[in-house]
């Protein structure tokens, strides 16, 4: 598991300083880049904490997922 965590970080951590130089005039990128980077620790603290709340036996680990993945795709097509 941990393998292919490290093996995904490219991809998640460059992305933001390629969209940002795409989508940004040069003197926001610095700041656009920092805001998508720091978002992303965010996410992961936030799963961290309300994993941990709402996860209290193994029954609660599918209707944990069914949350996230409905939060995931809200938020896919809104945006």
């Amino acid at each position: 598991g941990f393998f292919l965590v490290g093996l995904s970080q490219p991809l998640y951590q460059c992305t933001p300083a390629l969209l940002s130089a795409s989508w940004f005039p040069e003197k926001e990128r610095t700041m656009a880049t920092g805001v998508a980077l720091n978002s992303n620790q965010l996410g992961i603290g936030c799963a961290f904490v309300f994993g941990t709340l709402l996860v209290e036996t193994s029954d609660d680990i599918p209707s944990y997922f069914g949350l996230m993945s409905l939060i995931s795709t809200i938020a896919f097509i809104g945006s």
